[in-house]
């Protein structure tokens, strides 16, 4: 077929058909002009194809995690989530409509009733380990089935990194919507939000900071009207929130109800096949019959159902489901929970690859690229080191700046010592080399004489500088610990060129505590190296006069390091700002943020350092008179700017490991922590991944075990948990 000119028959008689075009419109004409048919072009419209396609993306995406979550059982746990209009929870019932209520076991019927809110807006509430999380994950899947042209996308995201005083709600979207989707781009992001196409399924309000709860409420509440919107949260936090914040407006609430010991007997049965029913009859037997049983009282919980059905659900010969029924076995709730709780790892990290990387999405974080880390046994020795820790701190939270103070103060001391030394010695000593090799003064002996001379240099060199940077940046982390009595907290720059950043100066005794640690720091290192110098020079050349030469360059060099790291302290305490905790981004933000503004007191106050050491130490030269103890001391510009050179490189990269949050951090969380098995080399990743997998939950920049019977059973040594 042809087409022709609008307006055209485009046929001859007895002709072919052709089609005639008028703008969106067609007319098919067959033989002799007889008009026979008359369609629209439709042409694809953008947003409603980015739309579909992220649906696509975001289904395979939840139907992977719910698999290796083990939700798609056959069997869903019955979980009843009842509404909560008005009253303590809710809108007034005119606003949310018809309530919102059913069982998880039927999530087709949940769903249709979500859909037929006039707003779309839902709070799911719960206790710990009652299903909320699992609960949005079904209802995005179950959403995302039904999904017809024009409808929002549910997206399922965690709330725990929005700051909502500092971070605005859409840009917060956006940021996670492309961090999570990285091929849809902005321009498409922007435009799915501003056609309403987006629902965000907001979980874990309660893992916000305790202050920031309300302000998230009045955010969510000034979205536009008719913005669909899913939020969960445990139900005492959201208390404490609308205490001083009103509900989320117009939206339908519901909240768990605790399983009936029938239902869950009823849920086990159900689970097995029949074949294996039998085994399953004496604990469901007995929870009928005696619904006030500690395993009752124990299986009532969805999280321990569920780890009781994947404990139990191969045929073991250690025992078998009915053991939990005995008294004589396990007399109390605790005894049981204990045992169940021993199988959570290998439900939540099981065993085998991982699935592959789903087109779409940004590539996954998880673990390392050795399978052999998602080993149950080791990720159970992990978390009894964290958990260990925080029973030893007293306090909850697991902060990433703080598990170097896992290990006791002398042997940090001298581990940060040892890495510090070895460092500087590293960088002066190959930097000192290099000058022996090409400096015409040497030894013109050849190529090889110049290398042997020059490899001789740079270990003794390095052995001058490092024994006192080991000496001196031990001594100065562990003062520091001591009178500060907690770790280094991560700080960020306070001035920037163009204005100010956030937070505000430190205060003058905190300018001077840190003047007085680069003092004695200076002190002590300076001596050491002057009196090392004149005990090499003494054991090379014989002349005990060396000696006095090694105490002369020891107060030189103490002065002139002291004074100048005194300053440069001063100088780096009063460039930094405190960086507020519970309003801070994620804790891996955060790790990223301070990195960064360590990097930039390196580059700019090393130089500033090494500056002062070189031109410093001309006017201690002419304090002392250019006389002391019987010795002329002379200054030379040419040496003096190469000392100073050296030390911006070896003070500077001392300074970023031993006297900072990211420099512990790295010395001791990244290093030496996974060198001795208690945590993997890419902790941050396992700390976001065991976030993921619903065993850590999310507070501001800390995390904490998902609840207190996870902490304590992972603080018990091995050897307990499985007797």
């Amino acid at each position: 077929m042809t087409a022709t000119e609008p307006g055209t028959t485009g046929a001859e008689p007895g002709g072919e058909p052709t089609i005639v075009f008028y703008g969106p419109t067609a007319i098919l004409s067959g033989p002799n002009g007889v008009q026979n048919n008359y369609f629209t072009l439709r042409f694809p419209d953008p947003v409603e194809t980015a739309a579909q396609q992220l649906g696509n993306v975001v289904l395979a995406q939840w139907r992977q995690e719910a698999a290796l979550r083990g939700l798609h059982g056959p069997e869903p746990i019955p979980v009843r989530w009842c509404a909560r209009s008005g009253g303590a929870f809710g809108d007034h019932p005119d606003l949310t409509a018809d309530p919102v209520e059913g069982s998880a076991a039927d999530l087709a019927s949940f769903a249709g009733a979500f859909l037929r809110l006039p707003q779309r807006r839902l709070v799911v509430l719960g206790g710990p380990g009652s299903g909320k999380t699992t609960l949005a994950v079904l209802l995005v899947i179950e959403l995302l089935r039904r999904m017809r042209e024009e409808e929002p996308v549910p997206v399922l995201l965690s709330i725990a990194s929005w700051r909502p005083r500092v971070d605005h709600l859409t840009e917060w979207l956006d940021r996670q919507l492309l961090r999570e989707y990285p091929y849809l781009g902005l321009e498409t992001v922007r435009l799915l939000r501003r056609d309403r196409r987006i629902m965000p399924v907001l979980d874990g309000l309660d893992e916000l900071p305790a202050d920031e709860r309300p302000v998230a409420l009045e955010k969510l509440n000034a979205l536009e009207d008719g913005t669909p919107l899913v939020l969960t949260c445990r139900t005492e936090d959201y208390v404490e929130a609308i205490d001083a914040a009103q509900v989320l407006r117009s939206a339908a609430v519901v909240e768990a109800e605790p399983l009936t010991a029938e239902e869950a007997s009823r849920y086990l049965l159900r689970s097995a096949t029949p074949q294996h029913q039998d085994r399953w009859r004496p604990l469901t037997d007995a929870l009928t019959e005696d619904p006030s049983c500690p395993a009752a009282e124990v299986l009532t919980v969805p999280l321990m159902l569920w780890l009781c059905r994947t404990a139990y659900q191969r045929p073991t010969s250690g025992g078998g489901p009915g053991d939990l029924a005995k008294r004589r076995c396990f007399p109390t709730p605790e005894a049981i929970e204990r045992h169940l709780l021993d199988s959570l790892v290998p439900s939540v990290y099981p065993a085998g690859p991982l699935p592959s990387a789903q087109p779409g999405r940004k590539a996954s974080g998880r673990w390392s690229r050795e399978e052999r880390n998602r080993d149950p046994e080791r990720v159970s020795r992990w978390l009894g080191f964290l958990a260990r820790h925080l029973e030893r701190q007293e306090h909850p939270d697991l902060a990433w700046w703080k598990l170097g103070t896992a290990m006791r103060l002398v042997p940090r001391m001298l581990l940060t010592g040892f890495v510090t030394g070895a460092c500087v010695a590293l960088v002066i000593g190959a930097m000192d080399g290099a000058f022996a090799v090409f400096d015409d003064a040497g030894p013109p002996r050849g190529l090889t004489a110049r290398l042997h001379h020059g490899f001789t240099m740079a270990v003794l060199d390095g052995l001058i500088n490092g024994l006192p940077a080991f000496l001196a940046f031990a001594l100065v982390h562990g003062i520091g610990f001591v009178f500060r009595g907690a770790a280094l907290e991560p700080s960020q720059v306070r001035i920037r060129l163009g204005g100010r950043a956030g937070g505000g100066a430190r205060s003058g005794s905190e300018i001077l505590a840190r003047a007085g640690v680069g003092l004695a720091a200076g002190l002590v290192g300076g001596a050491g190296i002057g009196l090392l110098q004149g005990v090499g020079s003494t054991l090379r050349s014989g002349d005990p006069d060396w000696y006095t030469y090694g105490l002369v360059s020891g107060v030189v060099y103490g002065v002139v390091f002291g004074l100048s790291a005194g300053l440069t302290g001063a100088l780096m305490a009063w460039f930094e700002a405190r960086v507020a905790i519970a309003s801070a981004p994620d804790p891996r933000d955060l790790l990223v943020m301070n990195r960064r503004t360590v990097l930039l007191q390196w580059f700019m106050f090393a130089p500033v350092f090494g500056c002062l050491v070189a031109i410093g130490s001309k006017p201690v030269i002419a304090l002392f008179d250019h006389r002391l103890w019987g010795l002329t001391l002379a200054w030379n510009a040419e040496i003096a700017l190469r000392f100073g050179l050296l030390t911006t490189f070896g003070a500077g990269l001392g300074t970023m490991l031993s006297l900072t949050a990211w420099g512990q951090w790295t010395l001791l969380a990244r290093i030496w922590l996974p060198l001795t098995g208690q945590l993997p080399q890419a902790a941050m990743t396992f700390l976001e991944d065991a976030h993921q997998r619903g065993v850590l939950r999310k507070v501001g920049a800390v995390y904490e075990f998902r609840h207190v019977r996870l902490l304590e059973h992972f603080a018990r040594t091995p050897g307990r948990r499985h007797r």
